[in-house]
């Protein structure tokens, strides 16, 4: 090399080195849209959503379960510190399948994989996230599954919804779209959207995506945060279902399996509930056999005492009855009452109680039967 090319080496070499000290020293990073990070992150989503931190080098570090799902799968991975990224991976959607999140379906084909990148991660390599959708589509090749890979990195995020310095949180519309029709497995070029709209479901953010493709009608929702596809169905065009899902609280779509009836269903039958009636409280009590408007839940097998002024207790010596009744019988009594058997008015069967029924004198007194004397 000659004098003049070392002496313009040497000048060069010093300018990109001041440009890169300025740069480090003088500027803000957040205002050239590319935060300096030593490390990354990275969302692996199915069913479960497993968040990978990694460093400059692509060596994880640590792995999150952010949902409940997810967190179960990282709770059988112990063994991945320090491993590529890729292989991570790979290892990780056959923990998966292990679990039997790929069995349940989306519109008949199985889950896409969503590998997402948060916004200002590192990137080890250009190609870095290339080369984590081959990874993946290695690992579903060597399961046998459909499911369909997507991607998302910086520019997927939609810029009109970063607020305060940090970036958007939610995809753009058309990644929306293209997650869609991955897992409908429908050609871009076949398909046209009639139908989008971003909007919150029970707090959650998602895209309501219609679209027609191949003599079918399409309808998903994508979630603008995960993109994860979260519900999707298709019917031939011009055969569109019918809704029969009734009620204050429907979606549009039947739960054929909810047979929880009534004001107050959770959607979940409570087939062992036989305890019916307004005052329920799920508990059949089959030891209950008081019935009546006053009963306090326990029989008293023993209270035969019946009638309006019942105690509860059967007074069996009581054979005293009428209304005017005592509750003693007086069996000495024989005066049931007025007898005016001749003109004397009453009948006494003896003054003190006692009857007289040696006195036979039926008329006025005249006949003395039981008179001897013979004049």
């Amino acid at each position: 090399m000659t004098l003049r090319r070392k002496v313009l080496a040497a000048v060069s070499s010093l300018a990109v080195a001041s440009t890169l000290l300025l740069a480090g020293c003088g500027s803000d990073p957040s205002s050239s849209g590319t935060a300096l990070k030593e490390n990354g992150t990275l969302i692996l989503s199915v069913n479960p959503e497993i968040q990978i931190e990694y460093n400059r080098d692509g060596q994880v570090t640590a792995l999150t379960g952010r949902n409940e799902d997810g967190k179960q799968v990282v709770s059988t991975y112990q063994d991945y510190v320090g491993k590529e990224c890729g292989l991570v991976i790979g290892d990780l959607i056959g923990e998966i399948y292990n679990a039997g999140y790929f069995v349940e379906d989306i519109d008949g084909n199985q889950k896409n994989i969503v590998l997402q990148l948060e916004p200002g991660s590192v990137l080890p390599e250009d190609d870095f996230l290339e080369q984590l959708t081959l990874s993946t589509q290695d690992a579903v090749k060597g399961l046998s599954l459909n499911s369909g890979i997507v991607s998302i990195d910086d520019d997927d995020y939609d810029p009109k919804y970063a607020k305060d310095g940090q970036p958007s949180p939610y995809i753009t519309l058309a990644k929306a779209q293209e997650i869609a029709l991955t897992q409908a497995h429908v050609n871009a070029a076949d398909a046209v959207f009639e139908e989008r709209e971003f909007d919150f479901d029970d707090g959650v953010a998602i895209f309501e995506l219609e679209f027609s493709a191949n003599g079918n009608e399409y309808e998903y929702d994508v979630d603008a945060l995960t993109g994860k596809v979260l519900k999707g169905h298709h019917y031939a065009a011009g055969t569109a279902p019918s809704d029969t899902d009734y009620g204050p609280n429907n979606d549009g779509v039947t739960d054929y399996h909810d047979t929880d009836y009534g004001p107050n269903n959770d959607g979940v039958t409570d087939y062992g509930d036989t305890d019916y009636g307004p005052n329920n409280d799920g508990v059949t009590d089959y030891n209950d056999t008081d019935y009546g408007p006053n009963n306090d839940g326990v029989t008293d097998y023993n209270d035969t005492d019946y009638g309006p002024n019942n105690d509860g207790v059967t007074d069996y010596n009581d054979t005293d009855y009428g209304p005017n009744n005592d509750g003693v019988t007086d069996y000495g009594n024989t005066n049931y009452g007025n007898t005016n058997y001749d003109d004397g008015g009453t009948t006494n069967y003896g003054d003190d109680g006692n009857t007289n029924y040696g006195d036979t004198n039926y008329d006025d007194g005249g006949s003395n039967y039981s008179d001897d004397d013979d004049d």
